[in-house]
Order: C-alpha cells, then structure tokens, then sequence
C-alpha cells in the first residue's frame, strides 16, 4: 500500500512535463498529441489506483547480488559485442561504434531518486566501467527509458550523440544536454558507415499525469555494414513487427522486452509478454532474440523471475536471455 502511494504521488508531483513544438501531421500525430494508428489504450487513473491498490503483486527481494563478468574487448574477429546492462539498457559494440540504449544507472526509476521503484539489482556494468559512448538511444519518454542523472552524467563523461524520439529533445536540451537529435518513425540517421533508424512501437509516453503523448516512442533498427540490430524498447504486441521487417529488413539479433506484463489484461496493449517476444523475432526475422526489461525494477505484478521461466518454458530455439552484465559476441 505505502509502495502504491508513493508510486501514485510520482506521477503527480513529477516534475518535468513535455512542451511538444510543432511537427507534421502524420498517422500518428495529429498536431497536438501523438498516438498509435490503430489509437491510444491508454489506462486511466481510476484503472492504475484501482490496481495499485489492489495489491496483487508477487513480492520482489529487495536486492540480489550480481555474478561478475568481463566486458569482452572488441577485435577484428568481431562483427558485434552485445552486453546486457540490465533493464533495456544494453551495451552495443561494433566495428567503429559504441551505442548505449535507454540508460539507466540509478537507484529508482523516477522523478527523484526518493520516488518510484528501486532497483533490485545494480546494473552489470557501472557507467565508470563503460568504454567511450558515441550514441545513445532513448527509446520514449517513461522513467525506467529516460533517467536524466544518467544521461547528464554520460554527457559529461563522453558527449555523445542522443537520438530521441519527437519531443524528448526539449527535454534534453532545458537539461544543458546539446548533442540532441530527434527523430519521427522511419527516419533514418547515418553516423560513420552505420545507419540507425527510428522504428515504430505499440506504446505511449508521459513523465506526470498532464502530458500524456506528448512526447513519440518507438523503436530502433541500427544497420551496420556486417551486423544488424533491432532494439524494441518498451512495445505491446502488434503488427508493426512484420511491417519494420517489410520496411527496414530482418536484423541478425533483435533485444526484446519479456517483462512488465502483468496483469496481462492491462499490460497488453503497452508490453509484451515472454511468448509474444518470442513470436516477435520470428516476425522479425532475427537469426536470434534476447530478452530485456525484467528483473531489475519491480513495475508490474509478475514475479521477479517469472519472464525468464516463461521462457525457458517456451523452449525457444532461437531466444536467449543474458545474465546482468553477460555479453554475447557475434
């Protein structure tokens, strides 16, 4: 109940409110707010207070130790290093390129670092550990995808290149964060040899209760000379997985929420159960899936380690998940 109220009291006293400036009407924008073409599920405060205090979610421990492992250095034999941070923040090595997606370093996932949900574990690699940061990704606007400290800190330490969705560059740049660029689905941005492109996602954005889509969301397909890869952020199940692969092509790996879908009949219209995942890649096309946004932030009823049972339930052929901090080399 007291985890309830403080989560509920987040929202209203957040601090920071999106002040969209003015971009083309599009099937997802409308000139004022932005949406999902086949519409916003959004669910109202009555439908969060009534879940919320419901009280029906499996009880996390308040904190669980992380195995150690070594960042792999990259080497010519490399096409690609993927390290699993936690949450969707993934470490992703290629030829002559470091991207970090939707960064997350601290302690909570809200408007303070005495608000929202604390994290359970820390995170694989420490953002003191992380070698040079050309790119970072953000995928959409919510807390656990957007945490001003860390983005001000990677600032600092790297200044490298942020690519946000339409409207979070307002953010950013009242932030002093300058090396912003934002970005409407299907653009595309060269940087080097490499392409990136803003992809869509079945979602929604707002940091309080008065901005609700005011901000894009969306996903990522990064092309690079000898290795794609498909970051989806935070995404419900629909048929924009099919339509990225007819648009933008089948990346070698795609990295795909499992977590943050229960109770299932609220969450599926903004998350992805471990099944759908599963069926995503196959949508996609990907030669592999691993799994993101599980066992770091206790946001939904599901237990902590029920995604990755569910998984391995599925028995997937060509779905993996990462331990914090593990890294797959391609």
């Amino acid at each position: 109940m007291i985890k309830s109220g403080l989560l509920l009291l987040a929202l209203i006293l957040a601090s920071f409110s999106v002040r969209a400036r003015e971009y083309p009407v599009s099937d997802h924008y409308d000139g004022k707010t932005f949406f999902n073409p086949g519409g916003n599920h959004l669910l109202s405060f009555w439908q969060v207070l009534k879940w919320k205090l419901k009280g029906d979610g499996t009880t996390w421990p308040e904190h669980v130790p992380n195995q150690t492992y070594s960042l792999p250095k990259f080497t010519s034999s490399h096409r690609a290093v993927v390290t699993f941070i936690n949450h969707a923040t993934f470490l992703l090595q290629l030829d002559d390129l470091n991207i970090l997606t939707d960064p997350i370093f601290s302690n909570r996932a809200g408007p303070s670092q005495f608000l929202g949900p604390a994290r359970v574990r820390e995170p694989g690699l420490r953002l003191e550990e992380l070698p040079k940061i050309d790119v970072v990704l953000i995928s959409h606007n919510h807390y656990d995808h957007l945490d001003l400290p860390s983005l001000k800190q990677l600032d600092a330490r790297f200044h490298p290149l942020f690519l946000v969705p339409l409207g979070d560059e307002v953010l950013l740049l009242e932030e002093g964060i300058q090396n912003v660029h934002a970005m409407d689905w299907w653009q595309e941005h060269k940087i080097k040899q490499h392409k990136i492109v803003f992809t869509p996602s079945l979602h929604w954005s707002a940091r309080g209760l008065f901005d609700k889509c005011k901000s894009l969301w969306g996903s990522f397909f990064i092309h690079s000379p000898d290795f794609k890869i498909y970051f989806a952020g935070d995404t419900g199940y629909s048929a924009h997985f099919s339509q990225i692969r007819q648009r933008v092509g089948t990346p070698d790996v795609a990295l795909l929420p499992i977590g943050a879908y229960a109770p299932e009949e609220l969450m599926r219209k903004s998350h992805i159960n471990p099944e759908e995942a599963i069926k995503a890649r196959e949508e996609l096309g990907a030669e592999l899936g691993i799994g993101m946004h599980f066992g770091t932030f206790p946001l939904t009823d599901e237990g902590m380690n029920d995604p990755i049972d569910r998984i391995k339930k599925a028995t997937p052929e060509k779905f993996i998940v990462l331990d914090q901090g593990e890294s797959k080399i391609f």
